[in-house]
């Protein structure tokens, strides 16, 4: 059974995630969320070049679009697309 609290802690969740969406430009926090990684992880990433990002003075920004991108990485074909190109087909 749910507690109040814990209805309160999904309704945070909620309107985090609902303010998110709206933002085209994200600080670290924002992208953590977004990501799912850690504040600690996309430094990480950062001192690594490994993560688009931008920096203006002190403060670090990502743009959503390219983080999704980003995470989207390099596409995986199904095994039906890899049959197909297999046998010469094209779409």
């Amino acid at each position: 059974m749910m507690t109040l609290e814990d209805i309160a802690q999904r309704l945070d969740r909620l309107e985090t995630l609902t303010a998110l969406s709206a933002k085209t430009v994200l600080d670290i926090n924002d992208t953590a969320e977004l990501t799912g990684y850690s504040v600690k992880y996309l430094r990480l990433l950062i001192a690594k070049r490994e993560i688009p990002h931008y920096r203006r003075g002190n403060r670090l920004y990502f743009s959503r679009d390219e983080i999704e991108d980003w995470m989207m990485g390099v596409r995986i074909p199904t095994k039906e697309e890899m049959n197909i190109k297999a046998m010469g087909y094209h779409k």
